[in-house]
């Protein structure tokens, strides 16, 4: 068996271990496209929806790496997390967005002081970057309250006197949509026209293509240690590497395996897969029968299939599909 250099790397600290990785999709590259023109054009707000575990805050995450390059333009970016509120408070509501952002004080004064010192750092952000846009995305927004838009409108308004333009990115469950049909019902047109004057539906993979984008990332879009050339799949099977295996020839036997499983299951047959289940089949593919597992040249069906049902696709699917 041929034997190569491969970085030593300590157990446990490879991102297929920690979970610590971002990974270009299908469906994040088509995002990626829908996001640039939304800052492209100046759009004030708009919404990214989909069911849950699809990916959408770690695509989210890979947006905010590499949108700069993609546009051209080093605008500052920042992704919060919405909050439960039992009643919303003005207070709560800024210190939290000051601390999504970074802030060092954001526990200090009173809500009108934290608002002011939140208008204040976009304008130096702003500044800094020499660019007279921002953008920010706001993960499980389906949570926010009509007020609570009142005060992020507040937000855009001021920066707006100062000729900068804010672009609030709304990302969250399907809800978002029924909320703003709400709005539209209501004639909150401020709040549709301010925040979700357009919208995407991110979606989970769908076919073999999408498949073979993921997994041929894997193979040769990834690299760790950095500098190293050394993609995960790689990593994981050195011994077979060089001799040809790759993920990505397998991608028929996932879309597969998955299919039959969501036959079996009595899934609907076109619901789409989501990325986190996919990521995990993958990353027990790679532990498990890679170099530090079995060792094992090439995968069978019944050995995605494991990998598959210990993801606990099938037990989330199932769940969602009662709720539904």
């Amino acid at each position: 068996m041929e034997n190569y250099d491969i970085p030593v790397v300590s157990l446990g600290k490879h991102p297929i271990e920690t979970g610590k990785y971002l990974i270009a999709t299908n469906e994040i590259d088509r995002l990626c496209y829908i996001v640039s023109n939304w800052i492209g054009n100046k759009f004030p707000g708009a919404i990214i929806h989909g069911r849950p575990r699809l990916g959408k805050t770690r695509a989210i995450s890979y947006l905010i790496k590499v949108l700069p390059d993609e546009i051209q333009q080093n605008i500052p970016m920042f992704h919060i997390r919405c909050r439960t509120y039992t009643s919303p408070r003005e207070n709560s509501f800024f210190e939290d967005i000051l601390a999504g952002v970074g802030h060092a004080a954001a526990e200090l004064g009173r809500p009108s002081e934290k608002r002011v010192r939140l208008k204040h750092f976009f304008i130096e952000v702003a500044e800094k970057s020499k660019q007279n846009k921002l953008v920010l995305f706001i993960d499980d927004a389906q949570k926010l309250s009509a007020i609570q838009y009142d005060w992020l409108m507040d937000v855009y308004n001021e920066l707006d006197e100062y000729g900068i333009v804010l672009t609030t990115i709304l990302v969250g469950h399907d809800d978002l949509i029924d909320r703003r049909k709400k709005f539209i019902k209501n004639k909150d047109f401020q709040i549709v026209g301010r925040f979700m004057s357009d919208s995407y539906q991110f979606r989970g993979l769908n076919n073999i293509q999408d498949f073979e984008i993921l997994l041929d990332q894997y193979d040769d879009g990834t690299e760790f240690p950095m500098r190293s050339s050394v993609s995960f799949t790689e990593f994981y099977y050195r011994d077979y590497f060089k001799k040809g295996f790759r993920l990505v020839n397998y991608a028929n036997d996932f879309y597969d395996v998955f299919m039959q499983i969501q036959l079996e299951k009595g899934l609907p047959s076109e619901r789409e897969i989501p990325m986190q289940y996919v990521t995990l089949t993958i990353e027990y593919i790679m532990k498990k029968f890679g170099y530090l597992g079995d060792n094992l040249s090439t995968l069978t069906k019944n050995q995605i299939k494991q990998a598959i049902i210990n993801s606990g696709y099938i037990q989330s699917e199932l769940i969602l599909l009662d709720i539904d």
